[in-house]
């Protein structure tokens, strides 16, 4: 592989906001410098594991590794680089480092500066020899890597791989190197397949642009009190006069009356178009043959309530452990109500909560599973937006045999919404 030192007009996201910069490879080789100064040491493997966890990137090594954390800000490029690096002990020259910047770069780009500089800073490195960037799969993320072999010194060889990913706003790369046998053994394959990057408590900011919104004509926005946001033509407001309006009070009060369950209310319902249509038969019982729901409901709270428009939430994997199960139980709770009304609402499924931010830079929790329906199983999708002294929750729920009708739409109303004011 052939490289040169290029000044690049470079395209980069920087926590959520895209820039074009001039950057080259002396920058990139500034902020990653100290990923090399991880030289090969010598130590022995056994299979007995250590967790090693920084600022909840975890991995597990063997327990006689050494490993050591840094932490560097490079204020010429305003970035803040974050470093695992183990290393074997006692006559073997088998490494880990994974380091991780807030900033998203080009992974091949990555790669290519990292070989460079350390070609330039250790020349015994000059004599490897680098395969192709290649597209691969790691840990489930579309990744980067580079397979590199060859002599550090006479009778002294090494094997290993550089492997860079992006994901929410951070940029990951990982390097594992040692002799053959460990390139070779299980205890490599253990190393990789045990990394757990902190993606769980990094806010997930969706890319915005410079469209003020994400929809188009075939949307409505509708602005409440509170809050506002868009929603496809396909639905409608529920009118509260309409006779779905009425047949749920019925239920309500007759279920409450007996069992003292309480059904609570949303603020506001969307349905398919027509549902209230009474001057169309026709329109109406194509709309009742149909599935999606749009729900809002708002709960207002005292000061500090709740966590900030804005606020980046932060987890190590023990508390999102506890969050996470703390929504499922809640959810269990809500469906087996449901089932105590006689409705069915069993849970077929249902996905870890996801921290992440809309591109107007609401922070949101969502929570997304799939339950059976009258007619057939349904997507549901739970929105929980705060505003320190309010939240907003908003489901999106559609019959998973009509996506086509409802996912695209519906999947983009969470980036219409806002707080009319950001507290």
């Amino acid at each position: 592989m052939s490289l040169q030192i290029k000044t690049y007009q470079y395209k980069i996201t920087y926590m959520g906001v895209h820039h074009t910069l001039k950057i080259n490879f002396i920058m990139i080789k500034k902020i990653i410098i100290c990923l090399f100064a991880l030289l090969p040491v010598f130590g022995s493997c056994q299979n007995r594991w250590q967790t090693v966890d920084y600022k909840g990137v975890s991995v597990q090594i063997p327990s006689d590794w050494g490993n050591k954390n840094t932490v560097n800000h490079y204020e010429d490029t305003d970035i803040t680089e974050y470093q695992v690096s183990v290393w074997g002990k006692d006559k073997t020259i088998n490494t880990l480092a994974i380091q991780w910047i807030d900033v998203v770069i080009e992974s091949d780009l990555y790669i290519e500066a990292m070989i460079e500089m350390q070609q330039e800073r250790f020349p015994m490195y000059k004599h490897l020899q680098f395969g192709e960037i290649v597209d691969v799969d790691f840990l489930g993320f579309n990744a980067k890597k580079c397979h590199f072999y060859g002599n550090l010194m006479k009778d002294v060889s090494i094997e290993g791989e550089y492997i860079a990913f992006t994901k929410n706003v951070h940029t990951y790369i990982v390097l594992i190197s040692g002799d053959k046998n460990f390139y070779k053994s299980d205890d490599y394959n253990h190393i990789l397949n045990s990394i757990k990057p902190n993606f769980l408590g990094i806010v997930e900011e969706k890319a915005s642009n410079t469209k003020t919104s994400v929809v188009d004509d075939n949307f409505t926005r509708y602005e409440f009190r509170n809050y506002s946001l868009s929603v496809p033509n396909t639905m409608e407001l529920r009118d509260e006069n309409s006779f779905m309006s009425l047949g749920k009070e019925i239920m309500k009060d007759k279920f409450q009356g007996i069992k003292k369950i309480d059904v609570g209310d949303f603020n506001f319902v969307f349905q398919p178009a027509g549902t209230d249509d009474v001057q169309n038969s026709d329109n109406q019982k194509k709309a009742l043959a149909l599935y999606s729901r749009v729900l809002v409901s708002y709960q207002k709270g005292a000061t500090d309530d709740f966590i900030r428009w804005n606020d980046n939430i932060t987890y190590s994997q023990a508390e999102y452990n506890e969050v996470n199960k703390t929504f499922k139980d809640n959810l269990l709770a809500e469906l087996n109500k449901a089932k105590q009304m006689g409705m069915n609402m069993e849970l077929l499924n249902i996905s870890d909560i996801k921290i992440a931010k809309n591109v107007n830079k609401f922070v949101y929790i969502e929570q997304q599973y799939e339950r059976k329906g009258l007619k057939g199983n349904v997507k549901v999708i739970d929105y929980y937006l705060h505003n320190n002294d309010e939240m907003v929750k908003l489901t999106v729920s559609y019959r998973i045999s009509e996506s086509n009708l409802w996912q695209s739409d519906f999947d983009k109303i969470i980036d219409t919404f806002s707080f009319t004011t950001k507290k």
